[in-house]
């Protein structure tokens, strides 16, 4: 329509669909919104999915919750400890510290974006409880090393699969390692049902811990669901309307000041003082995951076209490739990451393509801990025994991948990286 600018800023999976579906509950079916059972139709369907039928699901509202109430079901103490990748997001942060308990951060390797084994293995001790494995950005954790340490010191694991719905290690796919995963639908993962996160619990031990969980959660307020239903439409017409004389800009802002959106961290959460952990996942949004769950490989495909394509034609000496040997691997290719070799050109680099018309996604760029403006003082960061994450971090920007990207938009932003000196 009116779009010029191309952005990986927008979330991965904003379409005509979604918008669609959204109108849908908005009207004809409103006052519907709580009372149909799509969430064990969904249930049943990621169970399936992802080969974990032996498997126990609880469905929660966000992240913070998924995560507060699997440290409730491990029953953690206040002298636990809690180990996580030194890269990584506040709200993770946040809701170990929300728990009463000691949040460890232990540096990622030089090569990539995991745990430093032998820092991991240094970072135990006698109160260690958990270990949180990030897949981060689709690519497997080491997980088969990490569960060798867990074992030995008998340390709990909880992947996090945010990132990685569908990759697999080894003709394995990540999540059936070890005790909890966790997958996400959220806004901004693999696909989007605006909100939704799903703790499976692998590890028979506690499955008796279940139902006690399940009394605890509540159903979102009409209100807020109506909020995240909203969002479809804004975040799509204002994708569409971008250039078109800042209408994008005006119908972002009335929303937010309107409270006809939902933020994606609150300023509670940006302050690690998040508590409200006991939402359940939406009825309508269930409906809306169901329907994004039958496109993923349709998504994958497209992103797995523009990695490849990213990797072959990008030849600038400044910037290096993260995820190479693609071809090896079956990914889902969420995000694609670049490194620049000098950190102190991040900025230089995200203003020439903005200049350009291609804006970047940086909300996981210069801070270890993300989004950027994380206080690292309050997530209880320590920034001089995570040099490595610091210096990573500094460095990295994100090409657009989304299902909006077209081959007209691909050959543009290679060309620019190439040219830029």
């Amino acid at each position: 329509m009116f779009k010029k600018t191309i952005t990986s800023d927008f979330f991965t999976t904003i379409n005509f669909n979604l918008f669609l579906q959204s109108i849908l509950w908005l009207t004809f079916y409103l006052p519907k919104l709580r009372f149909w059972n799509n969430i064990s139709q969904f249930e049943l369907s990621l169970k399936s999915y992802l080969w974990l039928e032996k498997s126990e699901i609880i469905s929660f509202y966000n992240w913070r919750s998924a995560l507060f109430n699997a440290l409730k079901i491990i029953w953690i103490r206040k002298t636990d400890e809690v180990i996580i990748n030194a890269y990584n997001c506040v709200t993770v942060s946040n809701v170990i510290i929300q728990s009463w308990v000691k949040v460890i951060y232990s540096d990622i390797n030089k090569a990539n974006y995991w745990f430093d084994i032998e820092k991991l293995e240094k970072s135990i001790t006698k109160n260690t409880k958990v270990i949180i494995v990030q897949h981060t950005f689709w690519k497997d954790s080491n997980i088969k090393k990490i569960i060798k340490i867990a074992k030995k010191y008998n340390i709990l694991v909880i992947e996090d699969c945010a990132h990685s719905l569908w990759s697999k290690k080894d003709k394995k796919h990540l999540w059936t390692f070890w005790d909890f995963s966790f997958f996400s639908t959220w806004r901004d993962k693999v696909i989007s049902s605006v909100t939704g996160w799903f703790l499976f619990i692998n590890n028979p031990v506690f499955f008796n811990k279940i139902p006690s969980i399940k009394k605890t959660l509540i159903n979102p307020s009409r209100y807020l669901v109506i909020k995240n239903l909203m969002y479809n439409l804004v975040a799509f017409k204002s994708y569409k309307l971008y250039d078109f004389m800042w209408f994008w800009k005006i119908i972002i802002h009335l929303s937010r000041k309107l409270w006809l959106i939902t933020e994606i961290l609150t300023k509670s959460e940006k302050e690690c003082n998040y508590r409200n952990f006991n939402l359940t996942f939406p009825n309508s949004l269930a409906k809306i995951a169901i329907w994004e769950l039958k496109k993923i490989k349709l998504y994958n495909n497209h992103r797995r076209w523009l990695a490849d394509y990213y990797n072959k034609l990008i030849k600038n000496p400044l910037i290096k490739i993260w995820f190479t040997k693609l071809k090896t691997e079956k990914n889902n290719y969420f995000r694609f990451p670049i490194l620049l070799k000098d950190s102190s050109k991040l900025e230089d680099f995200y203003t020439y393509m903005k200049k350009n018309k291609i804006l970047l996604w940086k909300t996981w760029s210069i801070s270890p801990i993300a989004p950027y403006w994380t206080d690292l003082k309050t997530a209880k960061f320590n920034i001089i025994e995570n040099p490595i994450a610091i210096d990573i971090s500094s460095k990295l920007l994100f090409l657009p991948n989304h299902s909006n990207v077209n081959l007209y938009d691909v050959e543009k932003i290679v060309k620019l990286i190439n040219n830029y000196k």
